[in-house]
């Protein structure tokens, strides 16, 4: 789910923090990327795209989507 909201900022250290989820969540579903049968994959590749696109800024600099709370059952 994408949240456009153009006066969402967000502190360094918060963003930092987030970051390190993000790369541990997409650490923790790599084996759904890479087994073609796993369980609920299609949900999973979704999240991780989600993952990925954050965070975005427009052309001004401005964070554009709040953070992924899309994730499926693992």
């Amino acid at each position: 789910m994408t949240i456009f909201n153009p006066s969402f900022t967000v502190a360094p250290e918060k963003l930092f923090a987030e970051t390190l989820w993000r790369n541990n969540e997409l650490a923790l579903t790599d084996i759904a990327a890479t087994v073609s049968d796993y369980p609920n994959a299609e949900a999973i590749l979704v999240y991780r795209q989600a993952l990925r696109d954050w965070p975005a800024k427009n052309d001004d600099g401005e964070y554009i989507n709040g953070f992924p709370d899309t994730r499926p059952q693992v």
